[in-house]
């Protein structure tokens, strides 16, 4: 979440460029704008232009059409990871180990780009970008990747799609799940007049359901400029999708033992359970306790 404190800095500091800025004739401007192109390496000049033109709000930030490239990339199978994974007797400090270690490569350095995606999305709050924030984060953090073994692997188990969290427990990202999740929410909230109650509970009860959110709860919202039947709505929503979810488990799993299947799908269920009991305990009853 933006800070406060750097919030009210950012405000003094566009105050103190304005009146600069003010004070410049335009033939001043031009001349400030040329002399911090020259400054520029040679990488960051399709940057810089595409910044003036207003292509990109953010010049470190991946365009939206960099992005759905990626996307689509990933999609099909273009760009994957790579599963390795080696037996070590000893640790790095010599200890005795007997035991393998697993990790995912990263051979096409989608985590590097995807990094400046989440940074730039955090920049654009401050430029009031919700909208482009919004349809950015809806494509990426639903993202699965496909895992292949690596040629340098001692052996291969799990073929399973690798997801951000993943990549997040590895330590692929530099920013964290949470304030991914949290500006994900933010920029929805701040979009909230674009729809009406009962749309924008549908749409933030998904994106709380996704796994990169899986540590932030509707609770958050409290005291955010949010329709006063917001949580009410959220609280139907799920109670529907819960009971759905419980028939369709008794249904498909009764009669099953352990499948990996059935541990994702009740991992599903829990955490539809958790955003429920927030609702209910921290937001709707404690609203209504609060003295008017």
């Amino acid at each position: 979440m933006i800070d406060k404190t750097n919030l009210g800095e950012t405000i003094m500091f566009i105050k103190q460029v304005k009146e600069k800025l003010g004070k410049m004739s335009e033939t001043e401007k031009e001349a400030w704008i040329l002399a911090q192109a020259k400054l520029l390496k040679e990488n960051e000049h399709q940057n810089f232009l595409m910044s003036l033109s207003g292509e990109k709000k953010v010049i470190y930030m991946p365009s939206q059409g960099e992005i759905e490239e990626l996307c689509e990339k990933v999609e099909h199978g273009d760009i994957y990871l790579e599963y390795e994974t080696h037996y070590y007797e000893f640790d790095d400090d010599g200890r005795y180990m007997d035991d393998w270690k697993v990790w995912h490569n990263d051979p096409f350095q989608v985590m590097g780009l995807l990094n400046r995606v989440f940074r730039g999305c955090h920049d654009l709050l401050l430029l009031n970008e919700y909208k482009t924030i919004v349809d950015i984060l809806d494509r990426v953090c639903k993202l699965e990747f496909k895992v292949i073994e690596s040629p340098e692997s001692e052996d291969f188990e799990d073929d399973s799609e690798f997801t951000l969290v993943n990549a997040a427990e590895e330590g692929m990202l530099s920013v964290s799940i949470n304030d991914i999740g949290t500006d994900w929410v933010t920029a929805y909230v701040k979009l909230a007049d674009r729809w009406d109650s009962l749309e924008l509970a549908k749409k933030l009860v998904e994106v709380f359901n996704q796994s990169i959110c899986k540590k932030l709860n509707p609770s958050m919202l409290i005291g955010k400029e949010i329709p006063n039947d917001l949580f009410h709505h959220m609280f139907e929503i799920l109670n529907v999708q819960i009971l759905e979810a419980e028939s369709h488990f008794n249904n498909m799993f009764s009669k099953t033992v352990f499948t990996h299947e059935k541990y994702l799908y009740e991992k599903k269920l829990k955490r539809q359970k958790e955003i429920l009991l927030n609702i209910q305990m921290k937001c709707i009853d404690a609203i209504q306790k609060k003295p008017q």
